[in-house]
């Protein structure tokens, strides 16, 4: 394994870190690779399943400057575990709460230069729990029969790639799909 022989913060935001690394390969080659860090203990994505239907979001994505289909998710809280800030999510996106929520995977974003982290997991046995979230503007919320999954993916112009990730992993890693 390479070693990271230095690393220094190069610039801090709300949300991000920027560091510079400075490794040290096998064949002694030294290389500088800048790092985008998250400031906190990572995200969750929820797959939320109800009766027969997937429950996704449609939400204004600022870096796109556009409105993008995705799934329940958010930060993970200080002192939240993985399932609580999923369940909190779910209350606040889409007004369901889950006594059934299962990991499924730990999905790094972009490794090369990202850190960031995106716990993926599966909510059933939803029931009716409205909590009041950080949103700008309320959500679309958007349901779709898991049959006609595909279709309706294909149909979409702006989707956030975690949610692409997310139902290959419910669709082939698992026995939860369908």
């Amino acid at each position: 394994m390479p070693k990271i022989k230095n690393r220094k913060i190069i610039s801090r935001t709300d949300l991000f870190r920027i560091d510079k690394f400075n490794i040290k390969f096998d064949n002694n080659q030294v290389r500088d690779y800048e790092v985008i860090c998250g400031t906190g203990q990572g995200a969750v994505m929820i797959i939320p399943v109800l009766d027969d239907e997937i429950i996704f979001i449609r939400e204004y994505a600022a870096a796109i400057d556009d409105y993008s289909l995705s799934l329940p998710k958010g930060k993970i809280d200080e002192g939240e575990t993985v399932i609580e800030a999923a369940n909190r999510e779910l209350q606040e996106e889409i007004g369901y709460k889950s006594s059934d929520i299962k990991f499924l995977y730990l999905l790094d974003l972009a490794p090369g230069y990202v850190n960031h982290k995106t716990n993926i997991v599966i909510a059933r046995s939803l029931s009716e729990s409205k909590l009041i979230g950080d949103e700008p503007e309320p959500l679309d919320v958007i349901r779709c029969k898991i049959n006609n999954l595909s279709s309706f993916l294909s149909s979409e112009k702006n989707i956030d790639s975690r949610v692409l990730s997310s139902i290959y992993i419910l669709k082939e890693f698992t026995d939860d799909f369908g």
